[in-house]
């Protein structure tokens, strides 16, 4: 017997088996990472978690901690890093530290001279450590 079919049977094949495998890959089984290092982040990722350290040591004052977040990123040249980011984060013209919570007002870093007040909405406790 001689068979007419020709290769329709096998790129069929190599179709289905391909939709299958994604069907279980994504939604059936997906990878799911955990505890993974903040130094495999996409850029646009370390940003946001570079911004979530600035706005923790602003709200904490807690400078040894936010020092061990920031070598957790395996950055080269830490200062320039965050400078860099810094500067296109204020030509963007939104804050540095990128925090604007419900219920609280925008965290910012102190000036010269000034002390920082923060407030704690849930709480109702003023945070103000010179009190």
């Amino acid at each position: 017997m001689r068979d007419e079919r020709g290769y329709w049977y096998l790129l069929t094949g190599f179709v289905i088996g391909i939709v299958l495998g994604l069907v279980y890959a994504w939604l059936i089984s997906p990878q799911q990472y955990k505890d993974t290092s903040p130094a495999s982040l996409q850029p646009e990722f370390k940003d946001q978690y570079r911004a979530m350290i600035a706005a923790a040591f602003v709200a904490t004052g807690n400078l040894p901690r936010a020092e061990a977040r920031l070598q957790l990123l395996d950055d080269q040249d830490v200062v320039r890093t965050l400078t860099e980011q810094a500067q296109l984060t204020l030509a963007e013209g939104s804050s540095p530290t990128g925090t604007t919570h419900p219920g609280r007002r925008e965290l910012s870093a102190p000036g010269p001279g000034s002390r920082f007040v923060g407030s704690c909405s849930r709480a109702g406790r003023n945070l103000d450590p010179h009190r």
